[in-house]
């Protein structure tokens, strides 16, 4: 009786956890965000942030490998970024309003060494723009799902509250969260956070803060330290773009080790265009 009282409990929750996910018919189909006076080009870019950052010898996954870049617009900011290693790759776009807040997100996972021309890709496109949140995603059997992402976690949602930050694969993302908050050291910022780093996507409340500046010596200076749910901890410089992370992330020109060879873009991330 005990172990089927716990097996109920653990489908139980398992159940809660995937009606987060609801699946919908239709979602409201927005498409790409673009500034109107650009004729949806964006061809008027500024570069607001930029890094290269790779796994250290202290790292516990080895070979990763992240570019990244935030781009002020006429509409607002375009983060681009990608992550490299040996068992997945990740692009990403992330459009946000004038105040760094999120509006619309783009993934495409992809798998090394698959024969097939799109790399296996599983593409996302997650629409912030209305206040709820919708997921759009073709699968790599081209199959086509929509669903609306509830909120979840301990902490309670303020009523109307909008997506204020994003997650998503690598650690440059978090740069827009951080210069959307502009902490001092002891501050905190609150805010309702999609993180769609896994297959399983979340959205709760979430919280950053700013710890005092420590020195790192893997780094040779001197680095702003901000931790988020209370476990993660990246690094980032004076201008509050991330440089690292404590699970060993480092700036790739401070490393001696050889880069790892550049893996397959699969005909490169292709966001406008959506699926």
């Amino acid at each position: 009786m005990r172990l089927l009282l716990v097996g109920l409990a653990v489908a139980s929750l398992v159940s809660g956890c995937r009606r987060k996910h609801v699946p919908v018919e239709s979602i409201p189909d927005l498409g790409c965000p673009a500034c109107a006076d650009e004729g949806g080009l964006d061809a008027s870019t500024t570069l607001v942030a930029a890094g290269h950052i790779r796994s250290g010898p202290t790292s516990r996954e080895q070979n990763v490998v992240e570019r990244f870049e935030l781009r002020k617009t006429s509409c607002g900011y375009r983060l681009r970024a990608r992550q490299e290693w040996p068992l997945t790759i990740s692009d990403i776009e992330v459009r946000y309003d004038a105040d760094l807040a999120p509006r619309w997100a783009w993934k495409r996972m992809t798998l090394p060494g698959t024969p097939r021309a799109d790399g296996n890709a599983d593409i996302r496109s997650y629409e912030l723009r209305t206040g709820d949140v919708f997921i759009k995603r073709r699968d790599s059997h081209g199959q086509t799902t929509m669903e609306q992402l509830l909120p979840g976690g301990r902490m309670k949602v303020p009523s109307g509250a909008r997506v204020g930050a994003v997650v998503g694969p690598g650690r440059g993302v978090m740069t827009a969260w951080i210069k959307r908050a502009k902490l001092s050291v002891g501050e905190r910022s609150t805010e309702l956070v999609l993180d769609f780093r896994e297959m399983l996507e979340s959205l709760e409340v979430a919280v950053l803060v700013r710890n005092p500046d420590q020195f790192e010596p893997a780094f040779h200076r001197t680095v702003r330290v901000y931790t988020f749910y209370g476990r993660e901890t990246v690094f980032a410089d004076d201008d509050d773009v991330v440089i690292g992370d404590l699970a060993g992330m480092r700036p790739s020109d401070s490393l001696t080790t050889p880069e790892p060879e550049p893996l397959p873009d699969y005909g490169g991330a292709d966001p406008a265009r959506g699926m």
